[in-house]
């Protein structure tokens, strides 16, 4: 059964230009950071670094300019926002099909082998189709 949520991505501007990817996930919301900008072809995969979510709900950050994160404090300015159908969430595997402005298509999020051994849960976020 497929769900429709929110998405939000952020860029922000601090001395490590990144992105800030927020999901409403059965009414949680998810966080990651992603260093290197998000994957636009198929089969492109980018590293994507689970965050603790510092607010309750996006409708929060669609009004916030400044603030702080695992990268630290700086800018940051709205990159895409859109919804999405979920297709797959588990524990390590999220599929959702995004319908925003630049996030567009299917997009699989997961946690391959060697993401689970580090400090934060590294995963990857791969553009499918």
């Amino acid at each position: 059964m497929s769900v429709t949520n929110n998405f939000l991505i952020i860029e922000h501007k601090t001395s490590h230009t990144h992105y800030d990817f927020y999901m409403e996930l059965e009414q949680e919301i998810k966080s990651w950071i992603i260093p290197n900008g998000l994957p636009q072809q198929k089969k492109e995969k980018k590293i994507a670094v689970q965050d603790d979510p510092a607010v309750k709900s996006i409708k929060e950050l669609k009004s916030e300019r400044n603030f702080l994160d695992s990268y630290g404090r700086g800018d940051t300015e709205i990159w895409d926002r859109g919804s999405f159908t979920l297709e797959t969430n588990k524990n390590i595997k999220i599929i959702f099909e995004a319908d925003g402005e630049k996030l567009l298509g299917k997009y699989l999020l997961h946690v391959p082998n060697w993401g689970k051994w580090t400090k934060k849960t590294l995963w990857t976020i791969e553009k499918i189709s």
